[in-house]
């Protein structure tokens, strides 16, 4: 096992972090220590030439990377088993997301619900700051009147978590799409996972523009990359009826303010209020329509 490395910026860590994210890649990991220490790109491939290539393609996509990056030959690992060691369970309005592992020894409390996951999904585990700011928005969202009424659209679904998630949480109608097909197995395997009905759920492979036409949602969460979200702002923003919430996410820190202005804009008359929430580098969107 080879693992490849080099210390970049902190400008540069959330904008790695994000890129891997909406990849699904999981080669790569940022790894910040602590504050007096730089932010380290780290990955773990099978041989020198592999994370070599690796390493000059991602700099085609970041031209701030050193040219070099230092090799180091390590002892294999169960990484599947290593990765338990950095996730653990957490909990939002009555629903606790759980690594599947702890299944049987996490005490879930009287009443709750718990989500179970698997570290080995291509998608995300949840654990996410953006996964976490748009679940509790979500779960706002949800509690403001009966949830059974209410149709949920989860726009770049990925593993199925929010959708799957909005669904246990009571949810009537949930619809989930993803530009990348194997988004709609993992979801599958995921609901299965947790021996959720699909009864009123869709998930679909489909761009933004095909899977938003038509539909108006009570609740729409776009859990995508801050560019994205403003190329697809109309589509999107039209996608929420009279008194829904649309809520965003997969947004930096920085670039918040810009996204809030564009949607207010693309709203505008339509919009009741926008709140911004915050979570180390990253950030989210609500976006509340009045009910005309």
């Amino acid at each position: 096992m080879q693992k490849i490395s080099t210390v970049i910026t902190d400008a540069l860590s959330p904008l790695l972090e994000e890129y891997f994210c909406d990849a699904g890649q999981t080669a790569w990991v940022v790894e910040k220590i602590d504050d007096r220490t730089p932010p380290a790109l780290i990955g773990y491939f099978d041989d020198a030439e592999t994370a070599q290539l690796a390493y000059r393609n991602l700099r085609e996509t970041f031209g701030e990377l050193p040219e070099k990056a230092e090799l180091a030959h390590i002892d294999d690992v169960d990484w599947k088993e290593e990765y338990k060691k950095f996730l653990t369970a957490w909990d939002c309005g009555g629903l606790h997301w759980v690594p599947v592992w702890m299944r049987e020894k996490y005490a879930v409390p009287p009443g709750d619900k718990a989500f179970y996951f698997d570290a080995g999904l291509a998608f995300g585990t949840g654990d996410h700051p953006t996964t976490r700011l748009c679940m509790a928005a979500i779960m706002k969202a949800l509690g403001e009147g009966n949830p059974a009424e209410k149709f949920f659209i989860d726009a770049g679904c990925g593993s199925g978590i929010l959708s799957l998630s909005a669904k246990l949480m009571g949810a009537g109608r949930v619809f989930g799409f993803d530009r990348d097909e194997e988004a709609v197995r993992v979801s599958l395997n995921n609901a299965a996972l947790n021996g959720i009905d699909l009864d009123g759920v869709t998930f679909e492979h489909s761009g933004i523009e095909a899977a938003l036409a038509g539909k108006r949602a009570d609740i729409l969460a776009a859990n995508i990359q801050a560019d994205v979200l403003c190329i697809y702002a109309e589509n999107i923003a039209g996608a929420v009826r009279p008194g829904g919430t649309l809520v965003l996410s997969g947004i930096l820190g920085a670039e918040n303010a810009r996204v809030r202005e564009l949607f207010e804009k693309k709203i505008g008359g339509a919009l009741e209020s926008s709140e911004a929430f915050f979570m180390g580098d990253w950030s989210s969107l609500t976006f509340k329509f009045k009910n005309r």
